[in-house]
């Protein structure tokens, strides 16, 4: 509300259309000129009237010419105008520290010094309007009759200070009096919002509450990560690892416990003493081995010491897909250097179902044992990789052992070097009588200049081993760019149950032969495929393809028979809000994309099945992709995706995950009365203890809070009684 009062000053402001010099100029010239018209009028007339049209005529060119300077006159007068005073109660989670003088929390202070605050500035009556509002993320109405604990789980004093200044945009705000620890940690910096105050000329009198240096001295064991592989198959090892922030237990044991769920002790255990001059507790060598099929929570406890502030933090929670189906390698390796062992172990390391154990022997077997124990080719391995491997580091128990399980199922590869296939002396042994080509100890190595050159079997390209494209023709297309590969051993003939898949160029070499014999299925590589894996992008993942759909042929298990959807998270725990990425894929027995598929997505608490949610799901390219923003009250959920094609259901597939209030507010319960002191000065405010709130704003003067200068202006040029008298 305003109310005018008489003019306090005025004065005449000059705006013309020219600079002032060329303006001049122009009317000096059309002064000149109008004078010049009317020469020879005068002379031809002795009329008195003749003087009458020529000032008429002069008055209209003053006119325009007073029009082209445009005048303006500005009254400046004061306006009584009714004016704002705002308050800010912080209602983060950090106000309920009791850190205030006798004990008392920080809101209760808070609400007691806002109460005085009031108190005070109503004394000016109705030339002063009072808001309140509560903030923590944002900004909130606060009722009168409103007593409940802080509970926000964030502070963002810089975006309450400018959501402040929209809602009240239009009224003369005299202060923005903020009651806060200063403890933000979200949104907005409040020192950019506080620049755009002092823009607006607005004062911000803070008033801080809590202790600067609690933060240096409050105790808090804090289980900060949890890293675990995604998926892990049963009865195989997997290793957990976590970190820990730890405040003021320097040098104290802390008892850590790694729960998984259907479990009821510690699956594994391990005590830390917290470091000196460091927060951060790094936690290794937690292993697990699952003995039952699906997806398992893992859970990592830190037991609670005295004096912590916040239990919440002390654990954390992921899940792990534990597989049946797994297929264990081991890869066997003789003593001579070879770049084929890193970047083919490499390749099937990318491969979730592929499990590899790598052992490297240095000398032969001497009386019947060696290096290699009789009970590692006992432990069920589904595949045996022999790379440049002697036959004498395998003793004669340990050759007809291997045999026997190759006979039995498992599948053998024998790669290329010095110290395989003849060289290597593996002619008329158990192991070397399964192979699918003939070997002789005098068979040499073939290294041409420019390499050899794998020609696949054009019969073959469709087969599950050579198949690397979608199609028979990308298929060809991805071997012919596969640069060649520096040698092979020389082999013998194919024998007649074998099937050769890849020749070598020159000399048309067999490289690559195959063969099933009973349960047996035997490969012979003579070459290294290194090459492949170190060339380009495109002939890298030929490599991995290629390598795990042979270890997947050798293991039987390149066909399981079913479709498969598949459903993962880009996140297994989120703060309430924060928003999860899903992505699901639909198989087909091979292993390759399944096309014109929709996908149906819902998430719901795992404590109150059926209150499901649906999640808008859109295909790209073949996947299904979609997003939630996690929220409801903390705890687990699931989210699951069906698979339809033509209509009908042709599989699912669900993921957990957790759902957790951020206790940061709790985290770092320092107040941070610096930062409110930097905002005062920087908007032209003043930083107030508690106590002072009241007395500063009983002291006000109360002109300044209802008299407002109000600048006023009246064109002379720019009205109708100036047109009238043109």
């Amino acid at each position: 509300m305003t109310h005018a009062e008489a003019p306090s000053s005025f004065h005449l402001a000059l705006s013309p259309i020219l600079p002032w010099p060329l303006l001049v100029i122009a009317a000096l010239v059309v002064v000149g000129l109008t004078l010049w018209v009317y020469r020879d009028r005068l002379r031809a007339s002795s009329s008195p009237w003749r003087w009458l049209a020529l000032l008429l005529r002069m008055a209209a060119v003053l006119l325009c010419l007073l029009a082209a300077v445009r005048p303006t006159v500005v009254l400046l007068q004061k306006v009584k105008q009714t004016a704002t005073l705002v308050f800010l109660l912080d209602d983060s989670a950090s106000m309920k520290i009791n850190d205030e003088v006798g004990g008392k929390t920080r809101i209760d202070v808070a609400r007691k010094t806002l109460a005085d605050g009031r108190k005070a500035a109503e004394t000016f009556g109705k030339a002063l309007e009072i808001k309140v509002y509560r903030f923590d993320e944002d900004l909130k109405d606060l009722k009168a009759d409103d007593h409940s604990e802080p509970k926000g789980t964030q502070t963002a004093l810089g975006t309450s200070l400018s959501e402040t200044i929209k809602r009240l945009q239009g009224t003369k705000l005299i202060a923005i009096v903020p009651l806060t620890d200063g403890a933000n940690n979200a949104g907005l910096p409040p020192l950019a919002a506080a620049q755009r105050l002092r823009a607006l000329q607005v004062p911000v009198l803070p008033v801080g509450f809590g202790s600067d240096s609690v933060g240096e001295h409050s105790r808090d064991v804090a289980v900060r990560g949890l890293d675990a592989a995604p998926t892990v198959f049963i009865k195989n090892e997997l290793q957990v690892r976590g970190t820990l922030r730890v405040r003021g237990y320097a040098g104290q044991t802390l008892d850590v416990e790694l729960y998984a769920e259907g479990e009821s002790q510690p699956v594994a255990k391990q005590q830390i003493k917290a470091p000196e001059g460091s927060e951060v507790v790094t936690i290794k060598d937690l292993k697990w081995i699952p003995k039952q099929v699906g997806e398992r929570r893992l859970t990592l406890k830190v037991k609670p010491k005295p004096g912590e502030l916040l239990l919440a933090n002390n654990a954390m929670s992921t899940y792990v897909q534990v597989k049946s189906g797994g297929v264990n390698v081991l890869f066997i390796k003789g003593p001579n250097f070879s770049w084929e062992r890193r970047y083919l172990i490499r390749a099937l390391d990318r491969a979730e179902e592929i499990q590899v154990d790598d052992v490297e022997l240095r000398e032969p077997a001497r009386n019947g044992s060696g290096a290699l124990k009789d009970s590692d080719l006992a432990s069920g391995y589904n595949v045996f990789i022999l790379c440049d491997l002697p036959s004498d580091f395998l003793s004669p128990f340990q050759q007809k052992q291997m045999a026997r399980a190759v006979e039995n199922g498992a599948g053998l590869l024998m790669l290329g070097g010095r110290s395989s296939f003849g060289p290597g002396g593996w002619a008329n042994t158990p192991v070397g009588d399964l192979l699918p080509v003939e070997i002789h100890p005098g068979d040499g190595q073939i290294e041409p200049p420019g390499g050899l050159k794998a020609v696949v079997n054009p019969n073959g390209l469709e087969g599950y081993l050579l198949k690397l494209g979608s199609t028979r023709e990308e298929t060809a297309r991805i071997w012919a760019a596969l640069p060649p590969i520096p040698g092979a051993n020389a082999v013998g003939r194919a024998k007649p149950s074998a099937f050769v898949l890849a020749q070598g160029t020159p000399g048309n070499q067999p490289l690559m032969v195959g063969h099933e014999v009973g349960k047996a299925r035997v490969l012979a590589f003579a070459g290294e495929t290194w090459p492949w894996a170190r060339a380009s992008d495109l002939s890298r993942e030929a490599h991995r393809k290629f390598w795990r759909q042979v270890i997947l042929w050798l293991a039987h298990q390149e066909d399981k028979g079913e479709t498969q959807v598949r459903l993962t998270l880009d996140r297994r725990r989120a703060a309430v809000g924060q928003k999860i990425e899903l992505k699901v894929s639909a198989l087909d027995a091979k292993n390759e994309p399944l096309s014109d598929v929709t996908y149906e997505t819902t998430v719901e608490p795992v404590a109150t099945p059926g209150k499901s949610e649906r999640i808008d799901m859109y295909n790209q390219g073949g996947d299904g992709q979609g997003s939630l923003f996690a929220k409801g009250e903390p705890g687990e959920y699931r989210v699951t995706a069906t698979a339809i094609k033509n209509g009908k259901a042709i599989g699912s597939d669900s993921a957990r995950f957790d759902l957790y209030r951020d206790d940061r507010e709790l985290e770092n319960p320092a107040a941070d009365l610096a930062l409110l002191k930097q905002i005062a000065e920087l908007t032209g405010g003043k930083y107030l203890p508690p106590e002072q709130l009241a007395k500063h704003l009983r002291s006000m003067d109360p002109s300044v809070i209802t008299d407002t200068l109000q600048q006023r202006e009246h064109r002379l040029w720019d009205n109708w009684p100036f047109f009238l008298l043109f």
